[in-house]
C-alpha cells in the first residue's frame, strides 16, 4: 500500500525539479529504478539528455505522473490518495499499524513492515525514533522553494540577448534596487525544462527563509510567501527586464511548496560532511551518488556549492545503515530523512539519489519479511545481490564482485 496526501504520486519528483546526481563525470552511478523511469520518459518523449552521459536531465512532470500511476497499477499497490499519515502504534519496538485520514475517516492500517518516504520522517518520529532537525548551530533548516514554470517565451531573442547568464546579473541589479521580498539576489540555480514544452522554462528562483516544514502553520505563510514570490518574479522582473518574456505568463505553480530540510533520523550511521568530501566507499552501500553538497543559506542570500571539487569520476555511498532508525525494527526510511548531518543532506537529498534511496528501503522491507528477520538484523549481502540484479549500481568493488561472485561484506 502506498499513502500520499496529494492528488498524484511522486511528491518532489513531479514538483518540477529535474534528476540531478545521476553521473559522477566519467560514469552513470544511479541505475536500476531511475533506470526504469528515464525509459519510460524517453519512450513518451519526456526527457532530455542520458543518464550515462550527463547528471542532470530535464523532465516533463506532467508525463512522469502518468508513468508513476502505470508502473503502480502494473506492481498492484494499492494506492490511498488524498490520504494523511495520523499517528503509530507501536508494541516491542515494531510498528503494529498506522492510523490514516481521509475523505472516508479515520482508518487502522496494519502491516508488517513500513518505510517512511514522507521527508519528514513523520512515521519515524511517531513511533518514537530520535531525530535532529536543522544545522548544529541554531536548529535553522535549508530554505523552501516554490518551483514554477513560465511559458510564452521567445526562446531565440532570449539567447541573442545573453541568455541565463544576463538574466542573472541583471536580476542581481533590479531586485537589489526593488529590494524584492525574495530574499536571493544572484544564483538562481540556472532554468529547466525539456525541450519538447516549447516555449517554456522551469525556475528555480524563489526562496522562502526560517520555515519549518514539519509546523503547519509555518508551512502556510512559506506556501504564501513562495506564491507571492513566483508573481513579484514575473510582474517586476521577467516581463518588464527581459527580452524574450514581454508576453510571458506562468503556466503552473508546483502542488506544494519544494522542502529542501526537515527532520533527519538518527539511525544505525549518521552520514556526515566528511564522508561526502572524501567519497567513501561504505561496505554496505545501498546507492551511490555524485551531486555536490549544496546548502541553501537559512537566513538570507548565498550557496555553498564546491563544485568544483566534484564530478571528477568520483562518487560517494549511502550506507545501508543510514536508513535503519534506532529504536524500531520494522522501519525504514528514504529521501531526506535519512540519518545524516545537515550538511550531508545537503548532498543526498537531490532526485536521483532519494530514487535510490526508496529502491534499497523497499527491497530491505520485502527481504526482511522473507528471511523472517528485521532491519538490524538483515544480511546486507543478501539487499545488496537483490539492489544489483534488480539494475542497481553500487559501485566498481561491487561490480567486480558481481562478476567474481565473492562474499560481500557485511557490517553486521
Amino acid at each position: 500500500m502506498l499513502i500520499d496526501p496529494a492528488g498524484f504520486p511522486g511528491g518532489n519528483l513531479t514538483s518540477g525539479l529535474p534528476i540531478l546526481g545521476c553521473h559522477d563525470g566519467e560514469k552513470q552511478v544511479v541505475k536500476g529504478i531511475l533506470q526504469e523511469l528515464v525509459d519510460a520518459l524517453r519512450e513518451k518523449g519526456g526527457i532530455d539528455g542520458d543518464p550515462a552521459e550527463q547528471t542532470g536531465l530535464n523532465i516533463d512532470a506532467e508525463k512522469l505522473k502518468v508513468i508513476l500511476l502505470e508502473k503502480l497499477a502494473e506492481a498492484g499497490v494499492d494506492l490511498r490518495l488524498h490520504t494523511l499519515f495520523s499517528r503509530a502504534i507501536v508494541s516491542d519496538n515494531k510498528i503494529t499499524s498506522i492510523v490514516i485520514e481521509g475523505k472516508g475517516g479515520r482508518q487502522a492500517v496494519e502491516a508488517l513492515a513500513f518505510v517512511d518516504a514522507t521527508g519528514d520522517a513523520d512515521v519515524a518520529v511517531a513511533a518514537g525514533v530520535p531525530y535532529e532537525k536543522g544545522r548544529k548551530s541554531d536548529g535553522l533548516t535549508q530554505p523552501m522553494t516554490m518551483m514554477f514554470g513560465v511559458g510564452g517565451i521567445d526562446k531565440i531573442r532570449f539567447a541573442a540577448w545573453g541568455g541565463y547568464p544576463a538574466l542573472e546579473r541583471l536580476y542581481a541589479q533590479v531586485s537589489e534596487e526593488k529590494q524584492f521580498r525574495n530574499p536571493r539576489r544572484a544564483s538562481l540555480a540556472e532554468i529547466w525544462g525539456p525541450e519538447s514544452r516549447t516555449g517554456e522554462y522551469t525556475f528555480n528562483a524563489t526562496r522562502v527563509l526560517r520555515a519549518d516544514g514539519t509546523d503547519g502553520k509555518s508551512l502556510t505563510n512559506a506556501e504564501i510567501d513562495g506564491r507571492l514570490q513566483v508573481w513579484e518574479f514575473i510582474e517586476q522582473f521577467l516581463r518588464p527586464c527581459i527580452p524574450g518574456f514581454e508576453s510571458a505568463y506562468i503556466v503552473w505553480t508546483s502542488a506544494k511548496i519544494g522542502v529542501r530540510e526537515s527532520r533527519r533520523i538518527v539511525g544505525e550511521y549518521v552520514l556526515t560532511r566528511e564522508d561526502i568530501w572524501n567519497f567513501v566507499k561504505f561496505p554496505d552501500v545501498i546507492n551511490c551518488g555524485s551531486y555536490p553538497i549544496d546548502i541553501h543559506n537559512p537566513t538570507g542570500a548565498g550557496t555553498e556549492f564546491p563544485v568544483d571539487h566534484f564530478y571528477g569520476g568520483q562518487y560517494w555511498t549511502i550506507p545501508y545503515r543510514s536508513l535503519v532508525p534506532l529504536k524500531v525494527d520494522n522501519l525504514w526510511v528514504a529521501g531526506r530523512c535519512l540519518s545524516a548531518t545537515h550538511e550531508a543532506l545537503s548532498a543526498v537529498r537531490c532526485m536521483a539519489n532519494t530514487i535510490g534511496m526508496g529502491q534499497a528501503a523497499g527491497t530491505a522491507a520485502a527481504l526482511a519479511l522473507q528471511t523472517g528477520t528485521s532491519n538490524r538484523t538483515l544480511d546486507t549481502r543478501l539487499l545488496q545481490k537483490r539492489l544489483i540484479n534488480d539494475g542497481a549500481w553500487l559501485g566498481e568493488l561491487k561490480a567486480a564482485e558481481k562478476n567474481h561472485n565473492p562474499i560481500l561484506i557485511s557490517t553486521r
